[in-house]
């Protein structure tokens, strides 16, 4: 019985993965008859839905032109907000901006302020049959609180007295690079113009943004300034450290007395006479002859042989043994014991090509 049942669960692991491939197979065929016949599945339907609503979005944006606003065939209300408050909302069907400020008094007491275009005029009317001004296909408005504003279908800047003041978009209105205001759908931004800059703003707004905007440029040029001032002193103290330390004479000292010196164009004195250079390429030259060397690594060679070593630490080898030390003070060492002082020195390699391998 244990044997039969064994047989069968083999049969049942051979029949299942058998059939994998065919089911797969079979599985492929489906979706290309369901493809062929048009049935999509629901992810399918969702992604054709989504891709829909963004084409149709982007397609209302497109139709949308710098001009009065025509009566639109449906559509909802659409919020206007002040920075990031809403105030109101405009409706593209009855060409109305409805804010959510109330009339104080008279029959109208406790109702919603509102302005309705007339698309034919591009004149506003408040609710109580006031003249609210104008905005024209040419970019001229004429707001109650500045006058007469131009709006730049073309650079979307809107200007009061042949100054640009703002600009707006589909959405956003500025004035002096502050964002005032928008819409939470897209419009003609000659409405967004007249809404904010037209109707919304005063005299005394404009001028204390623009007199922020002078403040804050003015404070951004300084910063400029002073960090470019800040760059060339420290790119002038680096250039006249670096002429300093590499023009800098050094005295020579031993037991406390002076008794030589290396001089700004590497020339070596002792007692009082020139004895050799030490040149900025490395040559060691002594009574006129090239006798060595010092290379970068702080090798120091003579006669074509290595002799000794100069390390990055000032410490002196030779053969091998650390014999002595130029320390960063110029204090030089041999032995454990101080031996003498290089005043000034800026280079310890020819420091210690002076004090330790006998060229000089």
């Amino acid at each position: 019985m244990k044997r039969r049942t064994t047989f069968l669960g083999m049969a049942l692991v051979a029949m299942f993965a058998l059939s994998t491939p065919a089911e797969a197979q079979w599985g492929s065929l489906l979706n290309k008859a369901r493809k062929a016949a048009g049935i999509k599945t629901k992810q399918e339907k969702a992604q054709d839905e989504a891709q829909r609503r963004q084409d149709s979005i982007q397609t209302a944006i497109k139709s949308i032109t710098p001009t009065i606003p025509q009566p639109a065939a449906n559509g909802a209300p659409i919020a206007i907000r002040w920075m990031n408050t809403q105030i109101g909302q405009w409706d593209p069907v009855k060409l109305e901006i409805t804010f959510n400020q109330t009339y104080d008094e008279g029959e109208l007491a406790g109702q919603k302020v509102s302005y309705k275009l007339d698309p034919s005029t591009g004149v506003w009317t408040s609710k109580k049959g006031t003249n609210m001004g104008q905005m024209s296909n040419d970019g001229t408005i004429q707001s109650p609180n500045l006058g007469t504003l131009k709006f730049d279908p073309e650079r979307c800047t809107v200007s009061m007295n042949g100054e640009v003041i703002g600009k707006t978009n589909l959405k956003n209105a500025y004035v002096y690079d502050v964002n005032i205001g928008s819409f939470d759908g897209h419009v003609s931004p000659l409405l967004v113009a007249y809404t904010f800059h037209g109707a919304l703003i005063s005299k005394n707004q404009v001028t204390q943004w623009k007199e922020a905007k002078l403040k804050a440029d003015q404070e951004a040029k300084q910063r400029a300034e002073k960090a470019a001032k800040e760059r060339a002193l420290r790119a002038q103290s680096s250039s006249s450290s670096s002429s300093t330390s590499s023009s800098r004479e050094v005295k020579l000292y031993r037991g406390g007395s002076q008794f030589g010196e290396l001089r700004p164009n590497g020339d070596v004195y002792i007692g009082g006479s020139c004895k050799g250079e030490l040149r900025s390429n490395g040559d060691i030259y002594v009574g006129g002859s090239c006798k060595g060397e010092i290379r970068s690594n702080g090798a120091i060679y003579k006669g074509g042989s290595q002799i000794g070593e100069v390390r990055s630490n000032g410490a002196i080898y030779e053969r091998g043994s650390q014999i002595g030390e130029v320390r960063s003070n110029g204090a030089i060492y041999k032995g454990g014991s101080q031996i003498g002082e290089a005043r000034g020195m800026s280079d310890p390699r020819k420091v210690a090509v002076i004090y330790f391998f006998g060229f000089f």
